[in-house]
């Protein structure tokens, strides 16, 4: 994809939504698929992510995130996979997921603020990436 990872998260990329007040990118699956250098992370619950998920997403349950609300060490991210010696990050694009997108604000908020900083909500989530997106992203049941 053309631009660079700061033109995207400055909100100034193609098919980038406007920035919502807090500061958080809004993406869209289009977007977020084309950044193949980036992490798509879904906060759905797990019943959620069995019917139907992005092939390669990383799984982070918001009832993970509320048990460890306080932390702000972002140690306990590092047990879904985001890791350095896997290739992550604070500058890793990270694009957060869920059914509509409320809930992935919600962790992308706590990401950001965890010093992750190339955070994005993927707009519209699960429900837009599946009328925008081609059947082989998607994995379902």
């Amino acid at each position: 994809m053309g631009g660079s990872l700061s033109a995207l998260f400055r909100g100034s990329v193609q098919n980038t939504l406007p920035v919502v007040w807090t500061g958080i990118p809004q993406v869209t699956p289009k977007v977020a698929k084309e950044y193949g250098c980036g992490v798509i992370v879904d906060v759905r619950e797990p019943r959620e992510i069995q019917e139907v998920h992005v092939v390669g997403s990383v799984a982070m349950p918001m009832s993970e995130m509320n048990k460890n609300a306080d932390d702000k060490s972002a140690a306990w991210i590092t047990k879904f996979g985001l890791k350095p010696e896997d290739g992550t990050s604070e500058k890793t694009p990270i694009f957060v997921t869920c059914k509509a997108g409320m809930r992935a604000q919600m962790m992308a908020e706590l990401l950001a603020s965890c010093d992750k900083t190339h955070v994005a909500n993927i707009a519209g989530g699960m429900m837009e990436w599946e009328k925008t997106m081609p059947a082989d992203t998607v994995k379902k049941g």
